[in-house]
């Protein structure tokens, strides 16, 4: 799934584009960004059946996250591209997530998050955030989860 979003930032170059090829700058911008891996229930034909998403977008994580019922929730994990050696792609589940207070800084950015079983609270860029009152939880993992399962 790519999304675009009003304000797309193009990475190539318009003579590097095919022409009439409007959604390679959004692959390439999707591809530079983190991902998110969401997994959860949904209903069909009377059954709960499993269904994954994977959302190039912060806010498009926190629309879907406010359509899907908690206790439908199974994880939510971040994927982020790599340079060095090994897999392109890293993998990490996240343990919690919040919507920051509403006095606080727009730098912070849409998402605050604890990946796996680290205390170390983060925004999307991975930087350092300190507690703050007034976050919202949006998510919180089992500790199956979080455990590897």
């Amino acid at each position: 799934m790519f999304i675009t979003a009003p304000g797309l930032v193009q990475h190539l170059h318009p003579a590097h584009v095919a022409p009439h090829k409007s959604h390679w700058p959004a692959i390439t911008l999707a591809l530079e960004r983190p991902w998110y891996l969401l997994v959860y229930d949904v209903s069909y034909n009377g059954q709960k059946v499993s269904q994954t998403s994977l959302v190039a977008w912060d806010h498009t994580l926190l629309d879907l996250l406010a359509r899907i019922p908690v206790a439908d929730l199974s994880g939510i994990a971040r994927l982020d591209r790599r340079r060095d050696a090994g897999p392109s792609w890293a993998l990490e589940w996240i343990g919690a997530l919040w919507a920051p207070a509403p006095g606080e800084s727009p730098a912070l950015g849409p998402l605050v998050f604890q990946l796996g079983q680290d205390p170390q609270l983060r925004n999307t860029d991975l930087l350092p955030v300190a507690e703050a009152p007034g976050r919202r939880l949006l998510y919180e993992a089992s500790s199956g989860r979080l455990g590897g399962g």
